[in-house]
Parts: C-alpha cells; structure tokens; sequence
C-alpha cells in the first residue's frame, strides 16, 4: 500500500507504505523516517570547493543540479578584476604609424598636471590592489602634501607609466 501520487494527498510512505507523519507531510516529504527508507530516498548536498586567484577558497553547498547549473551559467569562471589601463594584453596590435610627411604639424605630448611623486605614489597604492578611492584617502594620510585628489588618480591611471596618453 503505497502513497498517492498528488504531493498534497499523500498519506502513506512511498517506500514502505506506512503512514506519513503530519509534519511530514507538511513539510512535502512522501516517505518516513525509518531508515531503509531514508536511505533509499535521501538525495544529499554536494560540497564544492571552488579555487579562486589569490584568495581563499569559496565553498558551495547544493545539490549536484544546482552546481551543474551555476558552472554552466559561468558563476564559477575566472572574473577579470583588473581595475588599472593596460593590466592584460588585450592582443591588439598597435596602431599603424602616420606617414610624417601627411600631418600638418606635429602633435605635442600632453602637458603632465601631476608631478612625478605623485605620479609614483599613485601607481605604488594602484599595484598593492588599492581602489582609486582607498588611493585618496591613504594618500591624504601618508603624504598629505602631495595633494592626490580623485581626479588626478583617475588621470594618473588613465595614462601609461611615464604620462604619455595613449591614443
């Protein structure tokens, strides 16, 4: 005598026939406690370890499923968090040069509104994985004189070592 097969009907246990607790029932299990049953039917987590760069592991727990989804979905893919101007090769080849004899005149290299300190401490805080806004305020606090303002970190780091624009 097996349970019904409508989830809100069912009564009885779907392995062993006998009588489904009310709670049970409640919570929307269709078979007992006893334990052949629970080892038959039980359908357990999987614990994930996923490896991420430079960090600890995330653990995820779920059911088999679900950690096939998310991995398809790309949840657990390699982010690319690099926040400064040419952190990865982008594999773009560099821009052909002009004929000189083409420009009218030539271009003058932008003038720096920022002084070579402050250009080494911006870039300093940028590799130790600083955001440009925890540049400002450690800047304000270790080298108040220097005067390094979000905009002049946002121009900093908009350059190439050496504060030459890129084009």
């Amino acid at each position: 005598m097996h349970g019904q097969t409508s989830r809100s009907t069912i009564t009885h246990c779907t392995e062993c026939g006998d009588r489904l607790l009310d709670e049970r029932i409640e919570l929307g299990y269709d078979y007992c406690t006893k334990p052949d049953c629970q080892a038959r039917r039980h359908r357990g987590l999987t614990v994930t370890t996923i490896g991420l760069n430079k960090s600890a592991d995330v653990l995820v727990v779920a059911d088999r499923d679900e950690i096939a989804r998310r991995g398809e979905a790309g949840e657990f893919t390699r982010k690319d968090t690099g926040l400064g101007v040419g952190y990865r090769d982008t594999g773009r080849q560099a821009a052909p040069r002009r004929d000189p004899a083409q420009s009218h005149r030539p271009s003058a290299a932008p003038r720096r509104r920022f002084t070579e300190q402050q250009e080494q401490v911006v870039r300093l805080y940028h590799e130790m994985g600083l955001t440009p806004t925890r540049i400002v305020e450690k800047a304000r606090t270790d080298n108040p004189k220097l005067g390094i303002t979000p905009a002049l970190v946002a121009e900093i780091l908009a350059m190439p070592p050496g504060g030459r624009r890129r084009r």
